[in-house]
């Protein structure tokens, strides 16, 4: 269970990791704005991939990904796939602290994105 959970944190950590580098390359980088969509896909891809992994864990009462993970990805830039992971699998539904920060977190993410627009 701890090689497992260890693993998942590098895979995490790598995937955000990779996603920012190529979202900051997108920012700050005009002539190649593409990459900031591929980070975004990347993260909100990624999201949604952990909410229907740990539905299915949790069907198969196997290990599951920590909800401090889902929470994180989502607040990185992954809120628009962890609600349509948690709609579409109906997947932490009922977690208050889901329902109120992955909203919220979609909303900050929303405004920050229309504001770089401008």
């Amino acid at each position: 269970m701890k090689q497992q959970l260890k693993l998942h944190r590098r895979n995490r950590n790598l995937l955000l990791i990779v996603a920012w580098l190529l979202n900051l390359a997108g920012l700050f980088s005009f002539s190649t704005p593409w990459l900031l969509v591929v980070g975004v896909v990347l993260v909100n891809a990624y999201a949604w991939f952990l909410m229907a992994s740990d539905k299915d864990r949790a069907k198969a009462n196997s290990f599951r990904i920590p909800e401090a993970s889902l929470l994180l990805v989502a607040a990185l830039g992954g809120a628009a796939g962890a609600l349509l992971g948690m709609l579409l699998h109906r997947h932490k539904t009922k977690h208050l602290r889901f329902t109120v920060l992955i909203p919220f977190f979609l909303a900050v993410q929303l405004f920050a994105l229309v504001s770089w627009l401008k």
